[in-house]
Order: structure tokens, then sequence, then C-alpha cells
């Protein structure tokens, strides 16, 4: 019995448990669409196409499994690419197939034809054009296997509409080759002379990037940090060092001597590890599987290419075999100290948090919101002013923000990827309203699949974030171009379908909240808040 390419490639993500594709739909990818049908696959079908790579990356961040984006060619496909972008930076496991036009026609102007394979290569791990139908299997294979293995990230093959549409000879999907060779280790002599740096030093810390401080690989971290006494904290924010999430413990950065970076750069959000931020004295142990991250002309950093994880085990297993050792536990103190500063807030927070004021400050939406966040909602953030006051005010697992791409836009589409992922637990987007214009249908999308996300829209009527570094830079007399009008976002979202909440006093907050869970409908809550300028924790601003 034969089959075409597109019927084969479809059976392929289905053999490895690929149950749904984000896309938006076109001419060239319309054979996969009809190879869809009657299998065990479920096409979201999103309203813009960089929405559905943000849902792939969800997917792939909360499932630690590769999300799966399905776009048609050429605008569709560049429309896609600075999704791509934040998922590279936030080192998302996401597979991109993108329709293609006709191999027999490349080059000769055919319709939608670009160089979609050069567009993709510096915003993923790997790109590359499919050339053989009977071989989709295995191309799909090892698109999968690469976008989860060593550092996660994404991942894009073209697909030509000629391919997909040729009919093969049937023949069972192929196992993905399994790549039977240990990880490269450096010898027991080094480990146990990074384990000596990291126990001699006075303040060691162990800082490690958006996929090491996900829950699985920061298992791992958080074991480490146990044996050994050493802090340990994740570094996934675009304001790095200025992360407000890490509150006081950004003013301990500096007094470390020694950095344990797992799966880390020292990059723009590590100020490249320079003075004032760290200490002109503190040296720096690089561990990463990919071996480009390592390339640093600093003479303070240790480069080991090897996989983090693995690393860390065994640096585990070396500091709970020197259990008892007078020096192994010397830091338990230093550890203290750090995990208290990164749970410490300033005392006028407290004020802030019960502020009857209008508008509202956004820390009184934190006071409202973070009862049903400990009751097990989970907590998606975009960026921006608003975005940088819920990651500081709330304490949430699993968080999901928009990354070190330093992009906005990705909340709501990520929000309804949360929302599939854990049908049984309320999903909290929270956005300015810059934000909010977008991916606003995806509402659209969220109401047709049934997938009730709430999304808290700060509404100060303004590009906050932009309006705040004007000032900064050039003064409160010069800024421009950041105006909004304050609208009624709620009402838009009614008009789709959905649940709306217009919020202008604080005491309305949580019936809004419970009204919206209630009413069993993606919802948005259009909150008017005061705009202030995200907390900074730095000693020294």
């Amino acid at each position: 019995m034969s089959k075409t390419g597109a019927e084969l490639l479809i059976e392929s993500l289905v053999s490895v448990g690929v149950r749904h594709l984000f896309s938006l739909s076109g001419n060239q990818i319309l054979s996969l669409y009809d190879a869809c049908i009657g299998r065990d696959i479920h096409i979201i079908h999103t309203r813009h196409e960089a929405a559905a790579v943000h849902m792939a990356d969800g997917w792939g961040r909360l499932t630690e499994g590769p999300g799966v984006a399905l776009l048609t060619a050429g605008p569709g496909h560049c429309n896609a690419i600075s999704a791509l972008y934040g998922a590279l930076m936030s080192e998302s496991p996401v597979l991109l197939l993108s329709g293609h036009a006709p191999h027999a026609q490349i080059g000769e102007g055919a319709f939608q034809e670009i160089d979609q394979v050069a567009t993709a290569k510096p915003v993923t791990k790997a790109a590359w054009l499919a050339k053989d139908p009977s071989r989709l299997d295995e191309t799909i294979a090892d698109a999968l296997s690469l976008a989860c293995e060593g550092r996660p990230g994404p991942v894009h093959v073209s697909l030509p509409a000629d391919i997909l549409e040729t009919t093969i000879a049937s023949r069972s999907p192929q196992a993905a080759d399994t790549d039977t060779t240990p990880t490269a280790m450096p010898p027991t002599s080094d480990l146990d002379d990074i384990l000596g740096q990291l126990i001699q030093a006075d303040h060691p810390l162990i800082l490690v990037g958006p996929a090491m401080g996900r829950p699985v690989r920061w298992a791992e971290v958080e074991r480490l940090s146990q044996a050994t006494g050493i802090p340990a904290l994740p570094m996934e924010s675009p304001r790095g060092v200025n992360d407000p999430w890490l509150h006081g413990a950004t003013n301990c950065l500096g007094r470390a001597d020694v950095v344990l970076l797992g799966g880390k750069k020292l990059d723009f959000s590590m100020r490249f590890g320079q003075p004032p931020f760290f200490s002109e004295a503190c040296r720096f142990i690089q561990i990463d599987a990919d071996a480009a991250q390592l390339r640093s002309e600093n003479p303070a950093v240790l480069p080991i290419h090897a996989e983090p994880t693995h690393i860390l085990r065994q640096l585990t297993a070396a500091a709970q075999a020197l259990d008892g050792s007078q020096s192994v536990r010397r830091h338990d103190s230093w550890r203290a100290e750090v995990v208290a500063a990164r749970k410490t807030t300033p005392p006028e927070w407290e004020a802030l948090r019960r502020s009857a004021d209008q508008p509202i400050h956004p820390l009184r939406v934190c006071e409202a919101l973070q009862p049903f966040l400990d009751d097990g909602a989970i907590f998606v953030s975009d960026g921006g002013e608003f975005g940088q006051w819920v990651q500081a005010g709330l304490e949430a697992e699993p968080r999901l923000i928009n990354g070190p791409a330093g992009s906005i836009g990705s909340a709501i589409p990520m929000g309804v990827a949360a929302k599939l992922t854990c049908p049984d637990q309320p999903v909290f987007v929270f956005l300015g309203d810059g934000t909010f214009g977008y991916h606003a249908l995806e509402f659209d999308t969220a109401l047709r699949y049934n997938l009730p996300i709430i999304a808290i829209v700060g509404n100060d009527a303004r590009w906050n974030a932009e309006h705040q570094l004007q000032i900064q830079n050039y003064g409160g007399d010069r800024t421009i171009g950041c105006e909004l009008l304050p609208s009624r976002y709620d009402k838009m979202i009614e008009g789709l379908g959905g649940h709306g909440e217009f919020v202008q006093h604080p005491d309305d907050l949580t019936p809004a909240v419970e009204r919206a869970l209630a009413s069993g409908l993606p919802a948005c809550i259009n909150v008017a808040i005061e705009a202030a300028a995200a907390p900074t924790f730095r000693a020294n601003g």
C-alpha cells in the first residue's frame, strides 16, 4: 500500500507521541492537513504564525518535550522568525515545519519562493530543506532529537510541496537512531579541581541558564546546592543581574569569588562578568553542551564542553562522598543569606500591596492574585514594566516568562499552550496593554478550542518600559511615541464571545477574578493601573 510524503510525515510524528500541531493553514501544507484526518493528532489552528511558534515554545518549556509548529511557505514562514528567536534564547525544544515552494521549481520564481533555510538558520540550532520523500520519517526523528538534546532549542525543516505530495512505496516508519556515544566528560582530576575551587571559595555561586532552570534539570542543580551548601539561582530574564525576581539576591552577585555557570554564558544579561556586577577577582567555570557558547576571550573563564546536568551529577556524587568533611558544608550560612535575600522585598511594598489608591498599583494586583497562584494556577508573564512588577511581586511554579530575548507578545499564545498542557489548572496570563495588541485575537483560538485562560491586562495607556527608558536617558520633558488609549480590551474579548471585566478599584480585583474563573470562558480582566517604573534592587541602582 502506497502513501504520500505528507502521510509518512504525520505518521512519524504520531509514532513518537506528538499529539498537537500548532499551525496556521496555507497552500503548501494542505496535504499535511489532509493527512491528519483520522489520525491521533490534532491541529490547533491559530490566528498568526508567530503565535503558533509561541504556543509550541510554551508546550516545549512545560513538558520538556518538543512543541511542533506547522506553517505555510514564504510570508507565513517569515512571520515566525521573531518567535523562533524567543525560543532559541529561552532554550526551548521546538520543531518548526514550514511548507515550501515545490522542489522542482526552486530557482524558477515559484509562488512564495524564498530561501527559508537561510532565514531560519540564525535563530535555530539547525535548519534544512527536505529533499527525499521516502526519508521524511527519518528527517522528523532527527529534527525532534536535535531539538531536545544538549542545549535545547528550535529546529527548522522546510517541506517542498511536491515532496509532500509524492506517492512512495509503503514502509514502516524508521525509529530514530539512538546516539549511544557517552557524553564527553572531563577527567576525574578536573572534576575534583572544580569541586575543590567551589568548596575553597569564600562565596561561591551556581548560576544557570533557562533550560537548566526548568524542573527536571533544576532538580540536579538543587541536589548539588544541597550537597555543597552553595547557593544556586536561575538566570532567565532579559534584565539578567537586574531581574526583579532576584530581589535582594542581585546584590549578592558582586560578592561571589567563584561562579559555576551551568548552561549559561557570560553574556549581556550577566553584564559579561564585569565590575561592578561581579568582582574583578571573580573566576567563572562555564559548563555547556554547545561548544559555540564556550568561546570567550575572558581569561577568568574556565570552559568545560559537556552536558551540564552530567557534570552537576558527578560533582554532587563527589561532594556526597566527602560528607562529614569539615569543609564541604562551610557555605551553608552563605546559602541561607542568598536564599533570604531572594525572598526579601522592600518594607514599603507592604503598604503598596494594600493600597486603595487609584489607578491601582501593580503590587496591589499581585496581592489579589497570589492566593490563586498558591492554589496551583499556572503563571505566564510577558515583559514590560507591568510584567516586571508581577514577576517580582508574585511567587509561582512553574513560571513562563518572555525570556532572555527580551521580546514581547508571547504571553497570550503561551498561555493557550499552558492550558492545553495542563487543562485542570487555571492559567493566569499577565501582560501590559501594549503587549495585549500583539496577539489579542488568539482569544479566538482559545474560544474555539475551549481553553479558558485568564488574562490580567495592566492598562496604563502607555508603552511604559520605553517611556521609563526615555525619562532615564533623555529626561521627562523628552518622552515621545509611547502613548496609548485607555482602551476597553475587556469589551473586545466579550465581543469575541469570552468573558470581560474592567477593574478600576482595588477592592474589585478578587471578585472579578472569581467571576472570570466561574465563567468557564477565556477571560480578560482589564485593570487600570498606575504607570509605575519596574522595581530595581541593586544597591547602587
